[in-house]
């Protein structure tokens, strides 16, 4: 989906991802559940790392505008596990 509105490959748009993944840039979330036996094919999610940064390039620049905005979920789930990998990492270590 995203391939069409760039009018590249999805070949291109995957190794975009990659090498966004490997600078730190976006995380990317593999599916919870594997589909044994279905015809039905997961994909990852994928989360802008640093919120701040997607909310500067969308043009948000107040918490009102922030609530307004259909991105409000997909910036709260990234902020959320952000802070779980954090704490997880964290309890690695002791």
């Amino acid at each position: 989906m995203l391939s069409g509105h760039l009018d590249v490959s999805g070949v291109t748009i995957s190794r975009y991802l990659d090498l966004m993944v490997d600078l730190l840039l976006v995380r990317r979330l593999q599916p919870w559940a594997s589909n044994a036996g279905k015809r039905l094919v997961r994909s990852p999610k994928i989360y802008v790392r640093d919120s701040g940064l997607t909310h500067a390039l969308m043009g948000i620049e107040t918490f009102n505008n922030l609530l307004a905005h259909p991105v409000v979920g997909g910036s709260w789930e990234g902020f959320v596990i952000r802070w779980v990998m954090a704490l997880w990492q964290l309890h690695s270590l002791i």
